[in-house]
């Protein structure tokens, strides 16, 4: 059923799902297969889902459900994502995608508004895996303005890695070092092109319990 091509019986460019006596593919009308596998929506001649429709038009149909802002419409700020999503190749990871519930939900959330359509909403979201390709998506259709994934990243493991610094005076020293040193070299080097994996490597993660090491380590990286 994903079997498409030029048909060596007729000539015709489309779905092969027959065969002949030798195991080449044929089109239905050559096969003499009765049954037609047209969408019932587009007329897509290919693999059909529920209701008749191909794997494009359901997964149209589920986005337009899921991006709903609560007037039975899609969102029109994230019709651009809806666009994107339906006119990608291979429609089935998409829908594959969507089952995982955290997808559809964190979809949801947006289009309502619980979820600000913002980086620094975004970067909140506890599902940071899930978050982060969906930002990719959401800046590749414009929806968000284009930023360093490889930046948006280590901004978020900094975020988390203060969070879980105890001594608060520790925090602070390292909180003014990261934003007012680190950051700003990594932005001025996202400026001029995308950061490599060694530009924002991870540098192992202080152990709160040590007396003086975040503040030990700072001094020695200034």
């Amino acid at each position: 059923m994903r079997v498409r091509g030029r048909c060596p019986s007729c000539g015709t460019d489309r779905l092969l799902p027959g065969r002949d006596a030798q195991g080449q593919p044929l089109c239905r009308d050559c096969a003499g297969i009765t049954r037609d596998f047209f969408c019932s929506r587009c007329g897509f001649e290919g693999l059909l889902l529920g209701g008749r429709l191909c794997e494009h038009c359901t997964l149209s149909g589920r986005l337009t459900g899921i991006l709903d802002d609560g007037t039975g419409r899609p969102n029109p700020r994230l019709l651009p994502l809806h666009n994107l999503l339906v006119g990608m190749d291979r429609p089935k990871g998409r829908l594959v995608w969507l089952n995982n519930p955290q997808v559809p939900a964190l979809l949801r959330d947006l289009a309502t508004g619980n979820i600000a359509l913002t980086h620094e909403a975004i970067q909140q979201v506890p599902i940071w895996r899930t978050a982060a390709y969906l930002r990719d998506l959401l800046m590749e259709c414009g929806v968000l303005p284009r930023q360093d994934r490889r930046l948006l990243l280590f901004q978020r493991w900094l975020a988390e890695c203060l969070a879980a610094t105890t001594d608060p005076v520790h925090e602070q020293l390292l909180r003014h070092f990261a934003h007012w040193h680190q950051l700003r070299k990594l932005q001025a080097k996202a400026d001029v092109g995308p950061l490599s994996v060694s530009t924002v490597s991870r540098p192992p993660r202080p152990v709160p319990s040590s007396p003086g090491s975040p503040i030990e380590a700072a001094h020695r990286r200034r």
